[in-house]
């Protein structure tokens, strides 16, 4: 018997998602960058992990000059 793997909801928009943070190849959410003061309010706002879309909003900006990988 295979299981599936169990859905997460994010804390912040209740979005059901899958934490990529077990699995063997990297979590999506490694491509994401916060600053050490966005981290810090972020676990103080919420538990467990958010989905990818809300981390990409909450994201730093990329610096001007620099190149956007899709």
């Amino acid at each position: 018997m295979t299981l599936e793997p169990q859905a997460d909801r994010c804390p912040r928009c209740g979005e059901a998602f899958h934490c990529g943070a077990g699995d063997p190849s990297p979590c999506p959410c490694a491509t994401v960058t916060l600053s050490a003061a966005r981290l810090v309010a972020l676990r103080r706002t919420y538990t467990g992990c958010l989905c990818l879309r809300c981390l990409a909003e909450l994201s730093e900006p990329a610096p001007p000059g620099s190149v956007q990988h899709e």
